[in-house]
């Protein structure tokens, strides 16, 4: 079960199991490869605090390097991973998008394991926009927050 405090407002969902766990690592695992010094990357759980109220349990982020936080990360984060699964469809595409362009993270990403899709949101004038969509063998090559190239498929082992 993930727990999440938004606004002051507990939000549980189920984890989503261990084939979800496998992406999620999958990501990690590459975007830790393709990472340079001075960032970090972290998997789920982590806490990602975006204020007083509100809670988050991001599949996976980068944030800026140095020591890492004994308590939840707080400040600023390039990007944020959310691994959809169909529990968590609304919350990931409509509440928690509505959260980080808030707090100004810079790249989301909405990996969707069903599809073998993932959809690249960042930062412009405030909003996000949807810079792409890439699906089962097609590369994304990012850019933001370092470059690291994405096969959805290759994400997915069954």
């Amino acid at each position: 079960m993930v727990c999440e405090l938004v606004d002051g407002v507990l939000v549980a969902a189920p984890h989503g199991g261990a084939a979800r766990q496998g992406v999620v690592l999958e990501l990690g695992f590459l975007l830790r490869r393709n990472s340079p010094a001075q960032f970090q990357v972290m998997v789920g759980p982590v806490e990602y605090q975006l204020g007083e109220r509100t809670l988050l349990q991001p599949d996976a982020l980068v944030c800026p390097g140095g020591r890492l936080p004994r308590g939840p990360v707080r400040g600023p984060v390039q990007l944020v991973v959310e691994v959809v699964s169909e529990v968590t469809r609304t919350i990931d595409h409509v509440l928690k998008r509505s959260l980080y362009e808030r707090a100004g993270v810079p790249a989301y990403w909405l990996f969707d394991p069903e599809a073998r899709e993932l959809t690249v949101l960042e930062l412009a004038d405030g909003k996000y926009v949807e810079t792409a969509v890439v699906k089962g063998d097609d590369v994304y090559s990012a850019t933001t927050p370092f470059p690291v190239k994405v096969v959805p498929g290759e994400l997915v082992s069954c």
